[in-house]
């Protein structure tokens, strides 16, 4: 009993520690950011979003998923070569993509619809999925080991440098490209920093490189590009496929209004919800591997995650549009409106992204998937309905809020049933 409580007291403890840093990360970029939208135009800002979700959607699979293996093992050689493999196979794909950057700026750019400006901004996007890609690889080797104060300063480094340059290079004029810039060289401070302490605390690590266990290794954890991968395209279609039905529904504003509401919405998503998520992985895979019974601690995820965010929640619906009006200038005031719209579908998406890992540690990814792809297409559905058939975009915001909401729902609703039918499995 005295070790459940003990272990309780720490979950608590490390989720405080990522959100205490993220809440530092958040408040540079609320403070940055009434300054950054009366430097960029809503169109700017709809524009990068289109740019930033291509990089976003390649970034988080450019791993084959292999990241989320680096917590499991037992043996801390296993988890070292999970961190080879993860890197390499995200380094092979970006080559990919470079290629295929390349041979389309030589022979398809001058007939296809794409503005010829972006020809050297393409060149650029491998580079920042790699970044993106090695990010979250790091990320999931110090949450390994349990060092969450790195973790949470490495946000901190990330919002400030991406707020800090996007700001200057907004004084400088640069528009969409200075938003772009600033992005990459947040991701870039981000990646520099994990890379600068594992050469201080663990360069004795090295030595555990073994190329000839990766395949073995991959082989182990092949379930993890074989179920979870494309459980997680079908996320990326749900999450960035809104920007690109946007795009092609909407004017660019309306993409800009909903880039800033969804910033403001998803950022205790992206950053505390992150920090939950992170800590509840790690400590729930322990815990399952060792009886199996991670009840309690779902629970409690749930409720703490619930409880952050609420005020976001309840802030939007009574003043999202007067206040967002006034921190970042009438040109944005629709952004509330949407924000005001969107904010159920994001208070229980944010509750079922703080405990997503559930079905990979219980070994429900192939019922997850399917449940994901019923997902995409409620978006596509609802979205491409309000489209279609109505001209007010707030309408079409409305349906996929309402339809979106209802989905999340039923998701937290599966995974808490799920863990009471499960038995342990064994880690290697």
């Amino acid at each position: 009993m005295i070790e459940i409580l003990r272990n309780r007291s720490d979950f608590i403890k490390n989720s405080f520690k990522l959100v205490a840093g993220t809440a530092v990360a958040q408040a540079i970029s609320f403070l940055v950011s009434p300054i950054i939208t009366r430097l960029f135009t809503p169109a700017d800002f709809g524009t990068f979003t289109f740019i930033i979700s291509i990089v976003g959607g390649f970034g988080l699979i450019a791993t084959l998923r292999y990241e989320m293996a680096i917590v499991l093992p037992k043996e801390e050689k296993n988890a070292v070569n999970l961190v080879f493999i993860s890197l390499k196979i995200a380094f092979m794909i970006c080559l990919g993509i470079a290629s295929c950057v390349f041979a389309y700026n030589t022979w398809f750019l001058k007939s296809s619809l794409i503005d010829p400006a972006y020809k050297s901004w393409l060149y650029v996007i491998p580079v920042m999925v790699l970044l993106l890609a090695a990010g979250n690889v790091f990320q999931h080797w110090f949450n390994r080991q349990k060092e969450y104060r790195t973790l949470a300063f490495s946000k901190i480094i990330n919002s400030a440098g991406n707020n800090l340059f996007t700001l200057w290079l907004g004084f400088i004029g640069l528009g969409v490209w200075g938003l772009l810039i600033g992005n990459f060289v947040g991701l870039l401070l981000f990646n520099l920093f994990f890379i600068s302490v594992i050469l201080r605390r663990y360069r004795g690590h090295f030595g555990h490189y073994d190329g000839s266990a990766h395949k073995p290794l991959a082989l182990q954890y092949r379930d993890l590009p074989l179920a979870n991968t494309p459980q997680m395209l079908v996320e990326l279609v749900q999450l960035y496929g809104i920007i690109f039905l946007l795009q092609g529904f909407y004017p660019a504003e309306v993409v800009g209004w909903y880039s800033l509401s969804q910033r403001l919405l998803q950022a205790p998503m992206w950053l505390i919800g992150t920090s939950l998520s992170q800590v509840y992985y790690k400590d729930a895979s322990e815990r399952f591997a060792l009886d199996g019974n991670i009840t309690k601690m779902l629970s409690k995820t749930i409720i703490m995650s619930t409880m952050v965010a609420l005020p976001v929640l309840i802030v939007m619906l009574t003043v999202g549009p007067w206040l967002i009006g006034f921190i970042f200038g009438e040109a944005w005031r629709e952004s509330g409106e949407i924000a005001r719209i969107l904010a159920p579908w994001f208070f229980f998406e944010f509750i079922r992204y703080s405990v997503a890992q559930t079905p990979l540690i219980i070994g429900k990814t192939t019922q997850m998937f399917f449940i994901s792809v019923s997902g995409a297409a409620l978006m596509v559905i609802a979205l491409t309905v309000g489209a279609t058939f109505f001209s007010n975009a707030r309408t079409g915001f409305l349906i996929l809020s309402a339809v979106l909401s209802c989905y999340s729902i039923a998701v937290i609703w599966w995974t808490i049933n799920s863990v009471k039918k499960v038995v342990p499995y064994e880690n290697n």
